[in-house]
């Protein structure tokens, strides 16, 4: 059953995914200038990051039941505005200690208003017009990360970083504000029985796979990002000017898988495309592990596995997500807790492991990467089969 969803929602939901890349981002050129004005080492600070994706997972598995339980949208205005709280009070704390507590404090409200946004999408559709939709909106929210640490260098250049928070106190109202309006009043759906908690969603065997496609494509993801100062600048030595080129190419690389993956929606379903694009994100990883074996100095051989790979994400986050949440409706809100909670456990857990492995050499980042992708593709075509064999089924009652 699919309804038509208007624009200002589409952009609303858009907006509550994309406020925590940004809240990662902005942030990241004023971390020196924190841990002095704090007195305390720069990677103490920086830790933060980490603090985030650990609190959006935890806010996430919170936010689930109370979505299913409230509703949508009183439970994303309510994260929204805990967000707002924890932007605030960072913006005043004079010790490390609470940098590290409100820091928590707005992962867990991002965390609880970002699992409405798949729920909703599955409230209002399924198979390929999920996936345009999940589409769709990651092609609005990956404008956030590419531009966050821009805006927050402007900020620094005329403000203190304190008005970085400010900012992010800011939005999050402004966008708790938009949920107001534009979220719809719909009460939250009768549990049929035996639909409720995340013990229902495991047990749907169906989607454990397409849980797997989600969480290690993530991983890929996560473990370039983390690594990819050590691979660019540390490995290859290149300017910071072109760190960010290269950098640049990988959000175009997305955002055109992600047109692509849109056009090819009209014909194919989403578990077929998430099989081809995890394809595609291997044959990256493949280019990456011949460019160490054949030429490892040479960077010019490395940047298209790179490209390729993370380019790649644009077409199995969508896909993945529509066909994990199609199992799931009267409990769509715990589905996308856990969806949520494990793509970013994972993918923390992956990326922080291939970068203390790291050192000097590239292959921990890059076994993780390509690990990662076989893992994802073996998670699709598992979901793939059982999909297959409840058509059939199907086909078979009816006839």
């Amino acid at each position: 059953m699919n309804k038509h969803i208007p624009t200002s929602l589409l952009l609303l939901l858009a907006a509550v995914f994309a406020l925590s890349p940004f809240a990662i981002d902005s942030y990241l050129p004023a971390i020196p200038t924190i841990a002095g004005d704090l007195g305390v080492k720069t990677s103490l600070v920086a830790v933060t990051v980490s603090i985030y994706v650990l609190g959006m997972a935890i806010g996430q598995l919170i936010g689930g039941p109370l979505s299913d339980r409230l509703g949508r949208k009183p439970t994303m205005v309510s994260g929204l505005l805990v967000f707002a709280v924890g932007s605030f009070m960072m913006a005043s704390v004079d010790s490390l200690d609470m940098l590290w507590a409100w820091r928590i404090v707005q992962a867990l409200g991002g965390g609880i208003a970002v699992v409405g946004v798949p729920a909703t999408i599955r409230d209002n559709a399924v198979g390929k017009e999920a996936a345009r939709l999940f589409s769709l909106i990651a092609l609005i929210m990956m404008l956030a990360p590419s531009l966050a640490p821009t805006v927050g260098t402007l900020i620094l250049r005329t403000q203190s970083w304190h008005w970085i928070f400010y900012l992010l106190c800011f939005l999050s109202t402004l966008i708790a504000l938009n949920a107001m309006l534009v979220m719809p009043n719909a009460k939250p759906a009768k549990k049929a029985k035996g639909t409720g908690g995340y013990l229902s969603v495991i047990r749907e065997r169906r989607a454990l796979g397409f849980l797997l496609a989600q969480a290690f494509g993530y991983a890929v993801l996560m473990t370039f990002i983390t690594n990819a100062p050590l691979a660019y600048i540390d490995h290859f030595g290149v300017s910071a000017e072109l760190f960010s080129g290269l950098f640049i190419a990988n959000v175009i690389g997305i955002v055109i898988i992600n047109r692509t993956n849109t056009y090819l929606l009209r014909t194919f379903e989403p578990s077929t495309l998430l099989k081809l694009f995890l394809s595609l994100q291997l044959i990256g990883g493949a280019i990456l592990i011949t460019s160490q074996i054949i030429a490892p100095e040479a960077l010019w051989f490395i940047v298209p596995g790179f490209v390729i790979s993370i380019a790649a994400n644009g077409g199995i986050m969508a896909n993945s997500s529509a066909c994990f949440m199609r199992y799931f409706d009267n409990n769509a809100g715990v589905a996308s807790a856990l969806l949520g909670a494990v793509q970013y456990g994972v993918g923390a857990g992956v990326s922080a492991f291939a970068a203390m492995l790291g050192g000097t050499s590239l292959w921990p980042m890059i076994i993780a990467m390509v690990g990662s992708t076989l893992i994802a593709l073996a998670g699709a075509v598992i979901g793939a089969r059982h999909e297959t064999s409840d058509i059939d089924a199907g086909s078979r009652t009816l006839t």
